[in-house]
């Protein structure tokens, strides 16, 4: 019985019994019994651990930057990818609580002294669905009663531009009732430094040849108030969270177009300046609920959130051309969003070998656009899109004996999404099976297999417009959403083998899956009017598949002490029958593999600890035949920090970033008959330094 309730625990972060058992399950330790490989071996699902150590040795800022240093995912503003399917392939969850709306981009800027551990689950179940190829549970910390205060303050530079942070969190309360307010506030200015390249043929006829400069500088500001108040009676608890954020974001950037290689005719023809200046806020408020109540049977927990946010940006292009002749262009978006999501859940545990657990979710989004563009691409528009989402799901966690866990679900999903007075309504009866077997201390076996479902997102349907920043060409188009989405079908197959080594000294694991997708998404170029246009549209079947290998090892008993050494390899492979061209292809924006490696090390004698990170991503491909190639090449980021103990109060802490100035290239080719466009782009990263003075009394 113990086992199960230690299994049920470490899967989903919560504590079950009966009423009469309460006495010993508060005698459990949940952080001090258990460590991440121990956690990892008892899952009854698919479970890697991030712990806040790790998640100090990443050596960032900001949640945002957690989730772009996770191994195996790569998360980029609002694009989040794994195992090289480019189109939102990540499941983000902030305990427990799925987000679909703003709040998502919001809630990425907090920082990252409010995680508590980070949980990424693979494999289709009944709880998270099979929408997603991975799923990744950002816990954040508790209230704590005992009267505490936190501090960081920071400075630093990227590039040559300055840079700073601060926070500040105050703890306390009494035996019943905990509180904590942090308060954070960062500062991110970031060079611009990007070159252009830009080519036109025709009947094989290179006629434009032009190359530009851009040089400038990005700010961005992030300023949070996100306090915490927890009541608790006996395990029976209740925390309210309100949030305010305000983010203003402000961009100059001169772009020098160098004189054109005309080879028509003959000669070298100096095209003029463009000056870009973008100006914006974001603001949100925020307030969840959430609780557990202990029952004689079982337990409940669920939440309620509610969202509110407003993004405007102001654009305003100034073009000179070769004779000085200055046009400007204005532009100007609203985009305001409400979000109202909630969960219910009941665990249960019966026969000493069960553990039923069932929940119902529903989330409501509403979103609103309203737009604004004079000078040479002249227009207004108002948006609307909204979507609703309905789930009903069954989960049983049988455990005949320790060493074999098999875990049955369905899932129930009915989802409606509607822009431009386009609506579609959908349901999906979605089932899952996994099985766990241990069939000893070193080594155990998972497979899963599981159906999912997943609607296109608010902004792939909303017909808002993101212009081109260069000229209007296939290969720089303006972007909008396609209300004529339909959503994507997906069965999922995982089949894992994992090695734990003696005295949870470490795990190593090699996982294989397999995800065939049917009305599979992605962005396509086609010219509409006189503009060309980026769009998401259903371009057929799907089937990605690849194996991962990972493994972490604490090296104390091979004689490095203090010392940990961890990596990731993803090695996918994706195929599309595509509909459209009546041929079978390779995936859009494919890698070749991704790779994350770290090392992390305690110096007790120095009062130090020290960690290196390195994330690498092959070259990505895409290769449309007669339409469209292109690559992006790998790039290796490598980040450090090292911490230095000034006291039993104050720490010192160093960290780095881009140590390499690793730059991001790309190509891009796209062919219409007889014309064919070129670009070719190159952005330096700068390096990111920064030194923080950290206390804690």
């Amino acid at each position: 019985m113990r086992l199960q309730l230690i299994i049920f625990y470490l899967s989903f972060n919560c504590i079950i019994a009966h009423a009469e058992e309460r006495i010993e399950l508060d005698a459990i330790t949940v952080t001090g019994q258990q460590d991440d490989v121990s956690t990892r071996r008892d899952a009854a699902t698919q479970k890697v651990i991030i712990e806040r150590k790790e998640i100090e040795s990443l050596g960032v800022s900001t949640i945002g930057e957690v989730l772009s240093r996770l191994p195996g995912v790569e998360i980029k503003g609002d694009v989040n990818r794994a195992r090289g399917m480019s189109r939102d392939s990540v499941q983000i969850l902030i305990d427990g609580e799925r987000q679909v709306g703003g709040a998502s981009g919001v809630l990425s800027r907090l920082p990252a002294e409010q995680l508590d551990r980070v949980e990424i689950l693979r494999g289709a179940s009944a709880e998270f669905g099979g929408a997603s190829a991975l799923t990744v549970n950002l816990v954040t910390k508790k209230a704590s009663p005992k009267r505490s205060t936190a501090f960081k303050f920071g400075l630093g530079k990227r590039g040559n531009e300055p840079n700073a942070e601060f926070s500040w969190t105050e703890n306390g309360g009494t035996e019943n009732f905990a509180w904590t307010l942090p308060f954070t506030s960062n500062l991110r200015n970031a060079p611009i430094n990007s070159s252009t390249t830009r080519q036109f043929s025709s009947s094989g006829v290179n006629s434009f040849w032009q190359e530009e400069q851009a040089r400038g500088v990005s700010k961005v500001g992030h300023h949070t108030f996100s306090p915490r108040f927890t009541w608790k009676d006996g395990l029976d608890n209740l925390t309210v969270s309100p949030m305010l954020f305000y983010g203003p974001t402000k961009s100059n950037s001169q772009t020098k177009v160098t004189p054109n290689v005309d080879l028509v005719g003959g000669g070298f023809v100096n095209l003029g300046e463009r000056d870009l200046r973008e100006s914006g806020t974001q603001r949100m408020w925020r307030l969840r609920t959430e609780g557990m109540k202990f029952t004689k049977h079982g337990k409940l927990s669920g939440h309620m959130a509610f969202n509110n946010g407003r993004n405007d940006l102001d654009t305003t292009r100034d073009i000179r051309d070769a004779t000085n002749v200055l046009t400007r262009f204005e532009e100007s978006t609203r985009t305001n969003s409400n979000e109202f999501n909630t969960a219910l859940r009941f665990d249960q545990s019966f026969l000493d070998t069960h553990l039923l657990s069932s929940g119902v979710e529903y989330v409501k989004v509403k979103r609103e656009d309203a737009q604004f563009f004079s000078g040479g691409f002249a227009a207004t528009g108002d948006f609307r899109a909204s979507s609703r989402d309905g789930i009903l799901w069954l989960q049983d966690d049988w455990t005949p004996k320790e060493t074999l866990t098999l875990t049955t679900g369905l899932r129930l999903e009915n989802m409606l999404i509607a822009a431009d007075d386009v609506s579609q309504k959908r349901t999906g009866l979605l089932p899952s099976i996994a099985v766990r077997w241990q069939p000893n201390e070193q080594w155990g076996l998972r497979t899963s297999l599981g159906a999912g479902m997943k609607m296109p997102k608010l902004d792939e349907v909303s017909n808002a417009t993101i212009r081109s920043l260069g000229p209007n060409t296939p290969v720089e188009a303006d972007r909008r959403g396609n209300p004529n989405l339909t959503p994507e079908r997906n069965i999922n197959f995982e089949a894992v083998v994992e090695h734990y080594l003696p005295q949870n000294a470490g795990v190593i694991g090699a996982n294989i899956y397999v995800r065939s997708t049917s009305d599979f998404i992605e962005r396509r170029v086609q010219q509409e009017g006189i503009r060309w246009v980026d769009r998401p549209f259903n371009e057929g079947d799907a089937t990605h598949y690849g194996i991962e290998l990972d493994a972490k090892v604490r090296m104390d008993s091979f004689g490095w002490k203090g010392a940990t050494l961890k990596s990731h390899l993803t090695l996918p492979y994706g195929r599309v029958d595509d509909e459209r061209l009546g041929t079978r292809r390779m995936a859009r924006d494919m890698p070749q593999y991704i790779l994350n490696m770290g090392l992390e090390q305690s110096l007790p004698k120095l009062k130090s600890s020290y960690g290196i990170t390195a994330q690498i991503s092959g070259r990505s491909e895409t290769n449309i035949p007669n339409e469209q190639t292109g690559l992006s090449e790998s790039i290796t980021m490598v980040d450090a920090y090292w911490r230095y103990k000034l006291s039993p109060t104050y720490n010192l802490r160093f960290t780095a970033r881009n140590l390499l100035k690793a730059d991001t290239r790309k190509q891009n080719r796209f062919i219409q008959g007889i014309n064919d466009w070129q670009l070719a782009t190159d952005d330096n990263v700068m390096r990111r330094f920064m030194v923080s003075l950290e206390g804690q009394w």
